[in-house]
C-alpha cells in the first residue's frame, strides 16, 4: 500500500478535499479553499477529477444575490459490506451489514448461530456478499491482526488465520480487518468535530478488555501493531469494580486525554458502581481536569460506525490512487 510520504502532493490534496466531504454534507469551492489554504483554481481542478471518478455530486446553495455551486461525496459512488463479529453470552455474533459511503443501511443479517469455525464465517460472508456484491469488505475483530496473520484473538478457531485473503479468495472482493475497539473508539471519535485524544476501553463479558487510541482523528496502532493490548499490562484484580479503576487510571494519567469512552454495558453494573468508579478517579487524578469520562456510549453502535467510517476511508483513497 502506498504511504502518506510517497503521495504525491494531488493525491494527498485530494484525500483532504474527501475528508473534508465526509465531515460536512454540502460545501462549496470557497468552504474548500479556505479549509485547505488551496486557491479556488487549484480546489476547482481537484473537483473535476473528483467528478471524473464519480465520487462526488453537486447541488446550488441560494444566497443573497446568487447562487452557489455546492459538492459532497457520493453516497452512492461504492457499498460497503460489514462484518461485526461481538461477543454474545460467551459465544462470538455474527451479523452482516451492507451500507452506502454515507452509512445508510440497506441489509441486515444476523448468522443462524455463533461463529465456530472459519468455514461457517466464510460461507455466511460469501453468501450474503452474493445478493448484492459489495465493493469492499470490512470484518471487525475482538483480536489483531499482525503480519497479515490473526496472532491474537478470542476466537480460537481463527488464530494464525490470514482472514482478510481467505474473505477475498472465497468473495472475490478485496477486504480487510479491523480490531473491535479501534473501531468503536475510531466510531465514537467520528462524532466530535474536533481534533482530540479519544480513548475506548471495552469490558466484554467473558473475554479481557481491550482499548482503542484515537489521536487528531488517527487511530493509535502502535510499533507492533499491539497498542491497546491492555491484557498484558500489569493490572489484575478479582473485583470487576477495582479493574476498571486501575485501567482508567493508568490511561487518564498516562495519555491525559480528552475523552475516555467506558464500553461496561456487558457488565450490568449498577448506577452505584458506576458512582463509585467516577468519584474514585477524581480523587486518585485532581490534577486531571479537562477530560471527560463517559459511560453512556453503546458498544455495538459505536462499533458499526467505526467500521463503515474507517472503509469508507480506505475505499476512497484506493479510489483516488488507482
Amino acid at each position: 500500500m502506498t504511504t502518506e510520504a510517497k503521495l504525491s502532493t494531488r493525491q494527498r490534496n485530494l484525500l483532504t478535499m474527501l475528508n473534508l466531504l465526509q465531515q460536512d454534507s454540502s460545501q462549496s469551492a470557497k468552504d474548500l479553499s479556505t479549509q485547505t489554504g488551496l486557491s479556488i483554481v487549484s480546489i476547482n481542478k481537484l473537483l473535476d477529477v473528483l467528478d471524473n471518478k464519480q465520487l462526488i455530486t453537486n447541488g446550488f446553495l441560494n444566497t443573497p444575490g446568487r447562487r452557489a455551486k455546492t459538492y459532497q461525496l457520493r453516497a452512492d459512488a461504492g457499498k460497503l459490506g460489514i462484518i461485526q463479529l461481538i461477543e454474545n453470552n460467551g459465544k462470538i455474533q455474527i451479523t452482516y451489514f451492507l451500507c452506502d459511503l454515507l452509512g445508510q443501511v440497506y441489509l441486515r443479517k444476523e448468522a443462524a448461530k455463533s461463529l465456530d469455525s472459519l468455514d461457517y464465517l466464510l460461507d455466511f460472508i460469501k453468501n450474503m456478499a452474493a445478493k448484492d456484491q459489495p465493493d469492499k469488505i470490512i470484518v471487525g475483530i475482538p483480536g489483531v491482526e499482525l503480519n497479515a496473520l490473526l496472532q491474537i484473538s478470542d476466537v480460537q478457531s481463527l488464530q494464525g488465520i490470514n482472514l482478510s485473503a481467505a474473505i477475498t479468495t472465497a468473495t472475490g472482493i478485496d477486504s480487510s480487518i479491523v480490531n473491535d475497539v479501534n473501531a468503536s473508539t475510531y466510531g465514537a471519535n467520528e462524532k466530535s468535530s474536533s481534533e482530540n485524544i479519544t480513548v475506548g476501553i471495552y469490558f466484554p463479558k467473558s473475554f479481557g478488555p481491550g482499548v482503542g487510541i484515537v489521536i487528531n482523528n488517527h487511530l493509535l496502532h502502535g510499533a507492533d501493531g499491539l497498542t491497546g493490548e491492555i491484557q498484558f499490562g500489569t493490572v489484575s484484580s478479582e473485583n470487576k469494580t477495582q479493574e476498571i479503576i486501575q485501567h482508567l487510571q493508568n490511561i487518564i494519567s498516562l495519555l491525559n486525554p480528552n475523552l475516555v469512552i467506558a464500553y461496561v454495558e456487558k457488565l450490568n453494573l449498577s448506577d452505584t458502581e458506576i458512582s463509585h468508579i467516577k468519584q474514585t478517579i477524581d480523587r486518585k487524578l485532581p490534577l486531571h481536569q479537562n477530560y471527560s469520562l463517559n459511560f453512556d456510549h453503546n458498544f455495538e453502535n459505536d462499533y458499526l460506525t467505526g467500521l463503515i467510517a474507517i472503509g469508507r476511508r480506505q475505499f476512497l483513497r484506493e479510489r483516488v490512487l488507482n
